[in-house]
């Protein structure tokens, strides 16, 4: 397999004397003087203003193997372009398909027929089909007029009025943040509120659209007081702490007045960490949470003041005895990090329900003593880094460790605070992180930084830049089969497992890895902590989070499908975390049927989802009505989504059709997931005519945000998010997300 960089394709580019096309009838002019110069410098301009159009191809066949970007780099163009003149919605391309590399002709409203024109060419000319032409003028014949006008566009219809409801702008809250909450545009707050910027103050009311039902359990973020309630009413009510309704109102007392208003929930600006966007400085931030720039340098291990889009900055420290709740954290694995029950760490902090929330402060420690871990230093470790790993700042790092520099070695034994998903002396749903059995020795083994890989392990050490891939072998039937015989035999060695339950007798689930074969899903740059860019590729992290969940939902005694197959590797461990996997776009359908037309089609790529649900209908055929699941997985690249796992369920695009199991089965999964996690509706291919009885496409991390990229390198994270998934599917099938094991 041999490595391919889109700066030297494999296939005959084209010389730009061959892009040009013919000029003919070129009239020759006498000039002189003034006029000539002007006619010169005119012709310049135009020359040199078409330039780019005119040296290359006005469409471009895609090869098996490229992508938009890829394509868009090689003729100067961009990927906005490309994708709207060939209307595209995201950035997959199929091989065989034909692109378009110069912009088609405006179309405005109307075109006024000129001799020789014809109703085919007109068509062809603004994109249209010839029927949708003759639909527009209600053309009885294709016989046309010179000065004849026809209609290019369906006549504009008056807007229909927008039901809105109010909307309190909470403290931090931004106007993309409140259209992302109520599934609208910002251009359409704008024009509801007549907002001319983004400005907002906390406090203020909003008209945003009534979308009639919430997609996820909203509670109101604030609350006033009523005569008769107090506050322990309040907070059950409304699934919050008593701790945590103090926090925000700085009460002293429990005492309430009719009229006074209560903070629900914390704002953005009480979330304990700050996601670095476009634009932003050191002192802005530091500005904005009220604090100085040398305490956010402490709290981070900060030389200087550079920040980088997509960092995330620890605001500030939590006593030993607290935990600091992030975006993602569950309660569940919060208590057993800590080596306590859910029901202890309620009751601790006066909770009624697993219900958590970004910037919330959990004593985890009655006796004012706090609890931690040893972790060991690693070649290549930074204490940035070791900090983020156990949610600490490296002030905190430093202070309880003594240590005046950050300055570590390998071998050196820090404290640190417990992992979350690092383990419990009552194991729930955790299985061992690294499943390398004797059964598996027989196959040719080939240890590497981010294997180990079997047969065959990748030219790269890590992935090298984004357009970078290792091509597949000539044969899909011949990787298929490897591909099975490998995972057989992964199959054989977890069952031969002590199981850690029999929750999941009887039921059938199918693993979807997200993207695979000729397509990788995104490949996203991610710096660093010595600033070196490092690229992550969706597939290759999504297939080893979705192998976690296999043995996890087997040692619970499930049945488990996965759609996709990779030949030569299981689980993988990487360390260092900055070898990032590579690249290979040798992933088969796990599917013979699929695979014995043994051709370019049968390998997975962007656009045939049809063959997941395909292998979904076969496998499930004979499961148990009531008992059959379906799981995708991905990670988002939508920096206007939140920093938090989304689950998505089907959705027409009208809103008409929805799939309410699979809703109810979504919101089930939110507590599991974590503080922040959240449920949406969408018409998803994979989720359409899908046969399980419920089906969801879960987008685990959000590879917009730097952290979560950084996340995905650790095989700890990974399997804490594979953890998160099958606590979600124990709670819903023992109660509709009622705690199996509180």
């Amino acid at each position: 397999m041999a490595p391919v960089l889109y700066s030297h394709y494999p296939f005959p580019r084209p010389s730009p004397a061959a892009w040009v096309p013919p000029v003919q009838g070129f009239v020759t002019i006498r000039m002189r003087g003034f006029a000539r110069a002007l006619f010169v410098g005119l012709l310049c301009c135009g020359l040199t203003a078409g330039a780019g159009a005119a040296s290359r191809p006005r469409t471009h066949l895609v090869r098996r193997g490229e992508t938009l970007s890829g394509i868009a780099a090689r003729y100067g163009l961009s990927q906005e372009q490309l994708r709207r003149w060939n209307r595209l919605t995201g950035e997959r391309v199929l091989a065989g398909q034909r692109l378009r590399l110069i912009a088609p002709p405006s179309r405005g409203e109307w075109h006024v027929v000129r001799q020789g024109e014809n109703l085919t060419r007109l068509a062809r000319r603004y994109r249209l089909e010839p029927e949708e032409l003759r639909r527009l003028n209600a053309l009885k014949t294709d016989v046309l007029q010179p000065g004849q006008r026809l209609r290019l566009r369906p006549a504009a219809k008056a807007p229909e009025p927008v039901a809105t409801v109010p909307y309190q702008v909470q403290p931090g809250e931004s106007l993309s943040l409140i259209a992302q909450r109520h599934q609208t545009s910002v251009a359409m707050l704008r024009a509801l509120n007549d907002l001319k910027g983004d400005l907002l103050q906390a406090g203020a009311t909003l008209q945003v659209p009534d979308t009639g039902r919430p997609d996820e359990p909203a509670a109101p973020e604030e609350y006033r007081v009523r005569p008769g309630d107090s506050l322990s009413k309040i907070a059950a009510r409304f699934e919050v702490s008593l701790p945590l309704l103090r926090q925000l109102n700085r009460l002293t007392t429990d005492v309430l007045q009719p009229g006074q208003t209560l903070r629900l929930r914390p704002g953005q600006l009480e979330e304990g960490v700050h996601v670095v966007r476009q634009g932003e400085t050191l002192s802005g931030v530091a500005r904005r949470y009220g604090l100085t720039v040398e305490v956010l340098r402490e709290l981070n291990g900060l030389e200087g003041s550079r920040i980088l889009v997509g960092q995330k900055l620890r605001l500030k420290d939590s006593a030993a005895t607290t935990h600091l709740v992030e975006r993602g954290d569950a309660l569940w694995e919060i208590a057993r990090a800590y080596g306590m029950s859910v029901q202890e760490l309620r009751d601790l902090n006066g909770m009624t329900t697993d219900r958590i929330y970004a910037g919330q402060e959990l004593k985890v420690s009655s006796t004012g003593t706090g609890r931690y871990a040893t972790y060991t230093v690693k070649a290549g470790d930074h204490l940035t880094q070791i900090a983020r790993l156990h949610q600490m700042s490296v002030a905190e790092l430093k202070k309880v460790n003594g240590l005046r520099r950050q300055v570590i070695h390998p071998g050196e034994q820090l404290k640190v605070r417990p992992l979350l998903g690092g383990g419990s002396s009552t194991p729930v749903i955790e299985a061992p992180r690294e499943l390398l059995p004797a059964d598996l020795t027989r196959m040719p083994l080939l240890p590497s930084e981010n294997g180990p890989y079997y047969y065959t392990k990748p030219e790269a050490p890590q992935q090298p830049s984004k357009g970078y891939f290792e091509n597949h072998p000539a044969s899909p039937v011949e990787n298929y089969r490897q591909a099975r015989r490998l995972f057989d035999a992964f199959s054989a060695a977890v069952d031969s497992l002590e199981r850690l339950s029999d929750d999941l007798e009887g039921w059938h689930v199918v693993l979807d890895p997200g993207h695979g074969g000729l397509d990788p899903g995104a490949v996203v740059p991610s710096p660093d902590d010595d600033g070196r860019s490092l690229y992550v590729v969706e597939d290759e992290y999504m297939y080893d989070v979705a192998l976690r969940v296999f043995v996890l939902l087997r040692l619970h005694g499930a049945r488990v499908t996965l759609t996709v197959l990779s030949p030569n590797h299981l689980i993988r461990n990487v360390a260092p975390p900055s070898r990032t996997f590579v690249n290979q776009k040798n992933e088969v359908y796990n599917s013979q049927t699929i695979n014995q037309s043994d051709n370019l089609r049968a390998w997975p790529r962007g656009g045939n989802l049809n063959q997941r649900v395909r292998i979904a209908r076969e496998a499930l055929a004979k499961a148990p009505v009531g008992k059959r699941l379906f799981l995708s997985f991905h990670g988002d690249i939508d920096p206007h989504s939140p920093e938090a796992p989304l689950v998505l369920y089907y959705q027409s695009k009208d809103g008409r059709r929805r799939d309410a199991a699979s809703r109810a089965f979504a919101q089930s999964l939110l507590p599991a997931l974590g503080a922040g996690a959240y449920t949406r509706g969408q018409a998803l291919g994979v989720l359409r005519d899908n046969p399980a009885d419920v089906k969801v496409l879960l987008e685990l991390r959000n590879m917009a945000y730097r952290d979560h990229l950084w996340a995905l390198r650790f095989d700890q994270l990974r399997h804490r998010d594979a953890e998160k998934v099958v606590k979600g599917v124990l709670d819903w099938v023992h109660g509709q997300g009622v705690s199996l094991h509180p």
